[in-house]
């Protein structure tokens, strides 16, 4: 065996594809006190052309010895490509190869690949599990194998256990037989064709619930013991997503069993290996009772969404990574639509409009990028996770969706799954099915030019509406935060609504596929909503003529995310700078009888971006604005719920309590916060979102004893809800020695190296001490890289965005000039273009909005 580069190969991260593996045969024997493992393979291959050798991947493995056919074989592992590269003793003839590979490896601790999880027991021992994340490039840390999407085969798995333990994979247990003495060979039923990156096992004492029935499926979620009360929401809400699928697409689940896995460290949200889904604890496991809407619906997302999975991604897969943004994009919309159906009182697809503006912000930069680009390396296909791809790619279908109407999308979904299960496509077989179904359905959408012109440019149009003879006239033009002039055009869904109410108007909808249009209008002197129910990937200018028209009453009968949309794209022009900071005070001051919790949200980032214009001492006007919108809707709403407020309700209180207790600073309410908290900790019933909001308070006006309490409560909290909300709120304290005491926290071995990150995240979003945050961030910068998983890297820092001014843009990009994030390259530079562009807003808006607060009262 030799390890060295391999210059001879051409593509240096594709595989030749004239050797075709059909199935693995994998037998794996973890030793998980030694946090290592050993394995064997047998992999059967179909040889299309003969071949002097035989190259696959494999990565941080030791190969002991190989065989083709039954003889010894040459081989060679060369580390800069991540291949295996096998030289039979004669050439590999056309036909079939059977390659036996023995092999051995270390479970890691960065998470990726097969690698090492602890928990610590009811007795305070630590307990080891050994656990697969394989996603995008990592089963070649597992096992040697054709490691690319469209590789698919069939996995024979079995796992050699200590006779204690749970073991689990893709397939359902079909024997369990002793072996060495004290462990037992556990064999599992073959998978289906597919992809290396969902192969799944994990071995450990861990526990099952018993399994409930879905349609003949029987799905079990697994945890570590001692957690089978917080499991009956995730078993609920799986097995109605399940069902849900199943119904929409019109085909089974594709597997024999379903386990729902809770992980007590896990770098991802969530992985959607068929049959063995894993998660985040937090994620999965939660009590109703005692959780926040918003805790519920994290789990409802996140369980829908790798269901959504089993048969758009798992069944049906993208030939190449640069198609995996339709798999998420996808899975986003469907998990959208299938928490929607599960809890209707929710209002997913408003709430979506929040994630959609996420998404907005990212490709308002010039740095932004198409949807789907080219990917090559390992590197290129870590910045596909990004918001791009799942919130802008859910966004573009629900339009798409909205626009051909929700039955003909569905069937051509369906068409689309039927036509191409078990196997690898490319993004224009999902639109040319969706094409041809419509055509079915009498329909003519151009399907396929449409969604080819958002997929494949850069950014959104901004849509202006203006008046002209009578007719309506829109005009598109790339929305960009530094205005600059591209000539991109979109073909945009445009829906239209006009009249003097929502009753009394019309409804049209239009293809805007060119640089302008003239529509006509049944009503031309009544208002006009652009963009109606708020479906479009687009922002919206009207004409001061057409604005005005949309006065405090027609605002009060918009739907929902129509109002959010109004907000949401005034804040945004005044960071484009095409409209001052106070005039999107002046606007939103208007909404103080506004009582839904979408429009609240998109007011509380605008003001909240306001408020970052101005240094902590000058604050008391921003904040006197911030209590004369929050304190009488709070007041209005009042503190305590009452008996038939539905969930969304009990929401807006936790916003609210905390924009006037902590961004306005009124001292009563955060006496009667801290009082709450008092209360619940004394053993009184305090609603979830409430003791939510009132963790917040305590936190941001707290010393060193409620410091010390959130650690402990961080520590040995009940629920994993409650460990993770004291965990992050350390980051909410307004004294810099606690603020440097929490990054001290945060690398140290208390916090798991999967939280870590986020912590840091969440402290250098602190408005007055984010710097001190940057500052340790960047002097452990070594520690943190070679500490946590790689795909938190770029998350960590993604607050720079907002220390916003010119010497910490300088500090910024001087440090990342020679600290790159290569894995995220493009995130990292959107991030720093973003941090540009939140100094500019600040230096040009300052001085402006600190005068025109002082010289103006509180509308």
């Amino acid at each position: 065996m030799e390890n060295s580069t391999s210059p001879h190969l051409a593509q240096p991260y594709r595989l030749p594809r004239h050797i075709v593996p059909t199935r693995y045969d994998l037998q794996l024997t973890p030793h998980l006190a030694q946090a290592t493992f050993d394995g064997t393979v047998v992999i059967a291959a179909n040889v299309l052309a003969q071949a002097p050798e035989i190259v696959l991947n494999a990565k941080a493995l030791t190969i002991h010895d190989v065989q083709v056919n039954g003889l010894d074989a040459h081989f060679s592992l060369h580390s800069e490509t991540e291949r295996l590269v096998i030289t039979p003793s004669s050439t590999v003839e056309t036909g079939t190869v059977s390659i036996s590979i023995s092999f051995s490896g270390v479970l890691n601790d960065s998470l990726r690949g097969f690698y090492r999880s602890t928990y610590t027991d009811e007795n305070g021992t630590e307990q080891v599990i050994a656990a697969t994340q394989m996603q995008s490039t990592d089963c070649r840390q597992a096992f040697p194998c054709w490691d690319e999407p469209d590789f698919k085969a069939v996995f024979g798995i079995t796992l050699v256990v200590d006779e204690q333990h749970l073991a689990i994979s893709n397939g359902a247990e079909v024997s369990r037989t002793p072996a060495t003495p004290g462990q037992v060979s556990v064999r599992f039923a073959d998978t289906m064709s597919m992809s290396t990156y969902i192969v799944a096992f994990i071995v450990g004492p861990l526990e099952a619930t018993q399994p409930i029935d879905v349609d003949g499926t029987p799905l079990r979620i697994i945890h570590v013991p001692g957690k089978s009360h917080l499991t009956d929401f995730g078993k609920r809400v799986g097995a109605f997503s399940l069902k849900w699928f199943q119904d929409y697409y019109g085909i089974r689940y594709p597997a024999a069993k379903l386990d729902l896995v809770a992980m007590p460290d896990f770098a991802a949200g969530a992985m959607e290996n068929i049959g063995c889904i894993t998660f985040r604890e937090v994620l999965l496991l939660v009590d109703p009772e005692k959780s926040t809407q918003m805790d519920q619906q994290l789990v409802a997302d996140v369980v829908s969404h790798e269901n959504a999975h089993m048969w758009f991604g798992d069944l049906v897969t993208m030939k190449w990574w640069n198609g995996i943004w339709l798999n998420e994009a996808f899975a986003t919309f469907m998990e959208v639509a299938a928490v929607d159906a599960f809890a209707p009182q929710w209002k997913r697809w408003t709430s979506f409009g929040l994630e959609r503006s996420a998404a907005f912000e990212v490709d308002s930069l010039a740095s932004t990028r198409p949807v789907e680009f080219p990917v090559e390396s390992p590197n290129d296909c870590e910045g596909m996770f990004d918001v791009l791809t799942y919130q802008k790619g859910g966004a573009l279908l629900r339009m798409l969706e909205m626009y051909l109407g929700q039955e003909e999308f569905r069937a051509g979904v369906s068409k689309y799954l039927r036509a191409h299960a078990y196997s690898n496509t490319e993004t224009n077989d999902l639109w040319d099915s969706i094409e041809a179904s419509t055509k079915e359905h009498n329909g003519d959408a151009p399907v396929r030019a449409l969604m080819d012109s958002w997929i494949w440019q850069p950014g959104y149009p901004l849509i202006s509406a203006s008046l002209r003879n009578n007719q309506l006239h829109l005009k598109q033009q790339r929305f960009s935060f530094d205005n600059t002039a591209y000539d991109t055009v979109w073909m945009a869904p445009v829906h239209l609504r006009n009249g003097k109410s929502r009753a009394q108007s019309a409804e049209s909808k239009v293809l805007l596929s060119t640089p302008e249009m003239l529509v006509n209008l049944p009503h031309p002197n009544d208002p006009i909503v652009v963009n109606a129910e708020g479906h479009g990937f687009y922002r919206v200018a009207y004409s001061p003529e057409l604005l005005r028209r949309l006065d405090a009453t027609t605002i009060r009968g918009l739907s929902v995310i129509e109002r959010y949309n109004l907000v949401d794209d005034a804040w945004n022009a005044v960071v484009a700078g095409r409209l001052e900071a106070i005039d999107f005070l002046n606007f939103v001051s208007g909404f103080t009888d506004e009582r839904d919790l979408a429009v609240w949200q998109a007011i509380a980032i605008g003001i909240r971006g306001c408020g970052r214009l101005l240094p902590g001492h000058q604050q008391g006007p921003i904040q006197q604005r911030i209590a004369a919108l929050a304190g009488p809707a709070l007041n209005d709403i009042g503190w305590e719920p009452s008996n038939d407020e539905d969930d969304l309700r009990g929401k807006l209180r936790g916003l609210l309590i905390v924009l006037l207790a902590c961004d306005a600073g009124n001292i009563d309410a955060q006496n009667t916060a801290r009082a709450l908290f008092t209360q619940s900790e004394a053993g009184q019933q305090v609603h979830p979102e409430v003791l939510a909001a009132a963790t917040t308070v305590v936190a941001s006006t707290g010393g060193e004893r409620e410091f010390e309490f959130f650690i402990e409560r961080f520590k040995n909290g009940a629920l994993p809800q409650d460990q993770e909300r004291a965990l992050y709120a350390l980051a909410d304290f307004q004294s810099p020695e606690l603020i440097t005491r929490a990054c001290a926290f945060a690398f140290s071995s208390e916090v798991k190296t999967q939280d870590a990150p986020f912590l840091l995240s969440r402290i250098m979003n602190n408005r007055e001490h984010g710097e001190i945050a940057w500052n340790i961030v960047r002097e452990r910068w070594s520690e943190a890289n070679a500490a946590f998983p790689v795909s938190t890297i770029v998350r960590m820092v993604s607050p720079v965005r907002v220390l916003n001014t010119p010497q910490l843009q300088a500090s910024a990009a001087e440090f990342f000039a020679s600290n790159p994030i290569p894995q995220s390259a493009k995130m990292l530079e959107q991030i720093l273009e973003r941090q540009r562009v939140n100094t500019a807003l600040r230096q040009r808006e300052e001085t402006r909005l600190r005068a025109a607060l002082t010289t103006t009262t509180t509308p």
